[in-house]
């Protein structure tokens, strides 16, 4: 009975955690295009990355998942760079998905986008390319092991998952080191009430994981070929092949 509790009680916590998720990133949407840059460091850079590790032809059908798609970003990098691509998006926000709508006029033969929770909702199959900017670290560890594995089961033979994240440095004081220059970054782009907010989501809501842990639930999962391609402080993409 008492492991019993202490399963609900940890259930309501990660519930508490993923409404605030929720809440923050449906108070930022109106202007997150602009915000993102403020609060991610090189994030066109990483963007980039991730569309430049696309190890197909441009002129292939593709099929891709976007997790965490927002605003639709990186599926306009990822549409301007592959125009035969099918492109799948998930997010759990209504207004990011009216927004990411908008943003996608030109492409909406080649978009489907979904309004739900990545960590819950039951993926097709058969995914050339499924793609998490920014996004993964915003989930419990627990989750993150489920959702690995969703992916890999989701994706064709020879399928990449590309991950563009934050990440938890591999020891505690180049950890601290990581914080300092992400909070003055903070601090240098935001004030008032804004940075608290973002400070707040940062350092308590955030749950970053190390990269080694990463690749350790993902070779356990059966995926092979997993390369870091670009890291900055504490943001980093990698891919893994399956």
């Amino acid at each position: 009975m008492e492991q019993k509790t202490t399963i609900i009680k940890e259930n309501a916590k990660e519930n508490v955690k993923e409404n605030a998720i929720k809440t923050h990133f449906s108070r930022t949407v109106d202007d997150y295009d602009i915000v993102a840059d403020k609060v991610v460091m090189k994030n066109d850079e990483l963007h980039e990355i991730i569309v430049n590790a696309v190890p197909f032809e441009r002129n292939q059908q593709l099929r891709i998942l976007d997790l965490g798609s927002g605003t639709a970003f990186g599926m306009l990098l990822i549409l301007r760079r592959f125009p035969y691509a099918t492109i799948f998006g998930i997010d759990f926000s209504s207004k990011m998905i009216e927004s990411a709508r908008k943003n996608l006029v030109a492409y909406l033969e080649h978009v489907k986008l979904l309004e739900d929770d990545f960590t819950t909702a039951v993926f097709e199959k058969d995914f050339n390319i499924i793609m998490s900017p920014v996004t993964i670290h915003n989930i419990s560890h627990k989750q993150k092991k489920l959702l690995f594995k969703k992916i890999y089961d989701s994706l064709s033979e020879n399928g990449v998952f590309i991950n563009g994240d934050f990440i938890e440095a591999e020891i505690a004081e180049l950890n601290i080191q990581y914080q300092a220059i992400y909070r003055k970054f903070l601090e240098s782009n935001l004030t008032g009430e804004e940075l608290q907010v973002w400070l707040k989501h940062a350092f308590v809501d955030d749950k970053p994981m190390k990269l080694s842990e990463q690749f350790e639930l993902l070779k356990d999962c059966g995926f092979k070929e997993i390369s870091l391609l670009w890291q900055f402080n504490n943001e980093a993409v990698y891919i893994a092949r399956k």
